[in-house]
């Protein structure tokens, strides 16, 4: 059977990489990423230098704001992070024919052969990645090698404590991961970890060492790839044709609680446009619409609607999504977050005909237009009239 080389490259504390791409002062220091404005929300990504102050992943800012000037508290830029992650997988498919990119700072590459193509072994392959990614685009990468996906992860999350490369080899996979505990695996979900602990299975040994009956009667077909994929079995090849997403959202907290219709309006008319934006660039169209508002108090109401014909516009989209927010605003209400979720997505022309509709999707050309204008001169080089910020 032929061994496959699979290897996971995953950006190290991505977002907080990424503030530190942009402002250099921050290296070194304790620095949080927060949702919401640098101080409120929780904390979403945090550097080795705030996680050794004791800063969990989640933390609310009232838990940790008492370490005061150590910490640089910073509201995320989803849009500039996913502007990095773009470019980090330019960088990283540069090195392989198949990658699969599985997240924001995640990429499955199949290095398989490619030692002679670059005439060097794994290792020095995976350090050049490394390489590559800092010199190129400034974000630290952990690279992990290993004969399927579920392995590669788990040395990726030990490429960050080894330099930032480590190797499972194949004749050496129960040596090295052997006793690590089953919820340190991708894929276990928590029913299955209490499920498997009831049942005395606790470290990947114990696991893998179980007849395919039992752990098919356990965990399913997918518990049953799970096992062979620790054993170095590749049952996942990688994919670097990604599925078409079923939805897009587009959705972020504000800097500060508003009771502002008109201040949701703009925010909303934001959110459109960019989901609207991803939407075009997969030649997609919608069919349906949802708006939500979350409240201070964080308790969330959506409202949906569904389009006569799929379409892709800004200004068809937007038009909805205002009616849909006039219905779901309450005056004096302190509100956290608005957003909007693109849904019935399809992609192409191929669309549902009705006995009396022209069947062709709607495709705006304006808003390509405006598409093509801001990825040459920057984002809201051009704003429509409803949407362009008022000025005295």
């Amino acid at each position: 059977m032929k061994q496959h080389i699979i290897a996971l490259a995953d950006c190290d504390s991505f977002y907080v990489s990424c503030e530190r791409k942009d402002d250099r002062r921050l290296e070194g220091r304790p620095v949080c990423v927060m949702t919401g404005a640098g101080n409120k929300g929780i904390v979403v990504s945090r550097s080795k230098e705030a996680k050794a102050l004791g800063i969990a992943m989640g933390a609310p800012y009232f838990q940790v704001k008492d370490l005061g000037a150590q910490v640089a508290f910073i509201p995320a830029r989803m849009q500039r992070y996913a502007e990095i992650s773009r470019q980090v997988m330019e960088i990283v498919k540069t090195f392989s024919p198949e990658v699969e990119v599985c997240s924001i700072d995640e990429a499955y590459l199949d290095l398989t052969g490619l030692d002679k193509v670059y005439k060097c072994d794994w290792p020095q392959l995976a350090e050049n990645i490394r390489q590559s990614v800092w010199k190129k685009a400034h974000i630290p990468v952990s690279v992990g090698l290993g004969s399927s996906k579920i392995l590669a992860k788990l040395a990726s999350d030990k490429a960050k404590n080894n330099a930032g490369v480590f190797v499972i080899w194949p004749d050496k996979i129960m040596d090295i991961i052997g006793d690590t505990p089953i919820e340190e695996v991708s894929g276990i979900g928590r029913h299955n970890l209490r499920r498997l602990q009831m049942l005395g299975v606790f470290t990947v040994r114990q696991l893998t060492a179980q007849d395919n009956a039992w752990v098919r009667k356990v965990l399913g077909i997918n518990g049953l790839c799970l096992k062979h994929e620790l054993l170095g079995t590749l049952t996942s090849p990688v994919n670097s044709l990604p599925a078409a997403a079923q939805s897009i959202q587009d959705s972020r907290s504000f800097e500060d609680f508003t009771d502002s219709l008109e201040f949701l309006r703009r925010a909303l008319q934001t959110h459109v446009h960019e989901a609207c934006q991803k939407l075009r660039q997969n030649k997609g169209f919608c069919g349906g619409l949802e708006v939500m508002l979350k409240t201070r108090d964080f308790k969330v109401m959506a409202v949906a609607t569904r389009f006569a014909r799929a379409t892709n516009s800004d200004f068809e989209i937007g038009e909805a999504a205002q009616q849909l927010l006039t219905m779901l605003y309450k005056p004096k209400i302190l509100y956290r977050s608005t957003g909007a979720t693109l849904k019935r997505l399809t992609y192409g022309v191929e669309q549902q005909a009705t006995l009396f509709d022209d069947w062709k999707p709607v495709n705006d050309c304006l808003s390509t237009t405006i598409d093509k204008l801001e990825a040459k001169y920057g984002r809201g080089i051009v704003c429509a009239g409803t949407s362009a910020p008022n000025r005295h």
